[in-house]
């Protein structure tokens, strides 16, 4: 379920989960294709909210290091969410087979601190337990 977005340099598809919204991203990651899978997120935030707490996980399968501002535009975006924004908690999963995954992984790490949960696995699976167990939490 989902749909894949193209640009010039990478591809992303968005799939939904309970309580969980996915982006599998692929390839070089400009400002272009953030803003393409960004636009495919936000149309999902209405379904998501209405059924309660929620969480993205940012799956990152091969992509090169971003550029300093695709790392201000995404902690910007998640720190200007709407008030009413039912979001929990962000995962960014990086293995380590991913060029550049320890550059990746040490911008991730502390990225969106003091704007919302957050926290870099190396799979998927572990992302997702995460997620869920972040949307337990009393103050969610």
């Amino acid at each position: 379920m989902g749909r894949r977005l193209f640009s010039p340099h990478g591809s992303a598809l968005v799939e939904l989960a309970p309580g969980m919204l996915i982006a599998h991203m692929h390839g070089d990651w400009n400002a272009e294709m953030r803003a393409l899978i960004a636009a495919q997120m936000r149309a999902q935030v209405p379904t998501l909210n209405a059924a309660g707490p929620w969480g993205i996980i940012n799956h990152m399968h091969d992509t090169l290091v971003y550029g300093p501002d695709i790392y201000a535009q995404t902690r910007a975006d998640y720190a200007n969410r709407p008030a009413g924004s039912n979001l929990q908690a962000v995962a960014f999963v990086i293995a380590p087979h991913v060029e550049g995954a320890s550059l990746l992984r040490s911008r991730f790490e502390n990225l969106l601190d003091g704007v919302i949960a957050s926290r870099v696995f190396a799979d998927s699976q572990s992302a997702k337990q995460w997620i869920k167990v972040q949307l337990q939490l009393p103050d969610a």
